[in-house]
């Protein structure tokens, strides 16, 4: 099993908050009043962001995809 590390930051555009791995933008919040409201929207193929438990972390999960 191999383990990769990452740079990642939460960074803000205006309204926006992005989760960014090592430059990459690869999941935003979803906005108040939508169907994603408060949840991480994946925005980079293989990548799941969610909220931990303890609300004040989040766990990252990439699955390398496969296309034929």
């Amino acid at each position: 099993m191999t383990a990769a590390f990452m740079h990642v930051s939460i960074e803000c555009e205006g309204s926006d908050i992005f989760v960014v791995a090592d430059g990459v933008k690869i999941a935003k919040l979803g906005h108040p009043g939508t169907l994603q409201a408060k949840t991480w929207v994946s925005i980079e193929p293989g990548f799941t962001v969610r909220d931990c438990d303890d609300g004040d972390s989040i766990e990252i999960e990439y699955k390398r995809q496969h296309m034929h």
